[in-house]
């Protein structure tokens, strides 16, 4: 028992770097996603809800959303490496920060739905609806990957942990990772795993 909770407390004591650098990469491109975001909704808000010009989608607009995907892409890649460094070395793996994640990510995820029904809306001719089912891939496809982005950190974690500490999952733990892998359900299974892995702790002190 000695044994176990030095191992725990040497956790909880040990730098972080990794594992912050991992969620604050995330937070990073969270940011980007949501200009992103913006450089689309503007121009389709103004033409389809208030019927004004507000910018066209122009080559240099779609230009400057591919590269800011092309960069909150390759920063999701980073947090992946960072995850699993910091979880190899056991360092506490900030799960409240995820939490607060996937609560900033809520706005963005709304106002997707939002212009996924006015992309709709604008191909509802017969030159334009074969693409309805395209669309609808691709966003589901980035949605997801955009949600996955913020939970895997926390996902690679517990499993590292577990096996490392030979530990029996605690239900909630496996709740959580469980439900991470669902819209609306990850930031539930993120309360549920910040919770669980904080009564893991205190139950080895």
């Amino acid at each position: 028992m000695e044994v176990q909770t030095g191992k725990i407390i040497s956790a909880q004591k040990a730098p972080t770097h990794f594992m912050l650098a991992s969620k604050i990469v995330i937070l990073v491109a969270t940011l980007i996603l949501y200009v992103m975001q913006m450089l689309i909704a503007v121009p389709l808000f103004g033409a389809f809800v208030l019927e004004e010009n507000w910018g066209d989608m122009d080559n240099a607009r779609l230009s400057a959303v591919g590269i800011l995907l092309a960069v909150a892409l390759v920063l999701d890649l980073v947090s992946f490496i960072l995850a699993i460094i910091g979880s190899a070395k056991q360092e506490e793996p900030k799960t409240k920060m995820t939490v607060i994640i996937k609560a900033l990510f809520i706005p963005f995820f709304l106002i997707n739905i939002t212009l996924y029904v006015l992309s709709f809306l604008g191909m509802l001719n017969p030159f334009l609806m074969w693409a309805i089912p395209l669309v609808m891939v691709i966003g589901v496809c980035l949605t997801y990957a955009y949600m996955f982005m913020s939970s895997w950190p926390d996902i690679i974690y517990m499993i590292i942990y577990l096996i490392k500490n030979k530990r029996r999952p605690k239900p909630g733990m496996v709740l959580g990772i469980i439900f991470e892998f669902f819209f609306v359900l990850d930031i539930v299974g993120a309360i549920l795993i910040n919770k669980a892995y904080k009564e893991s702790l205190k139950e080895n002190v």
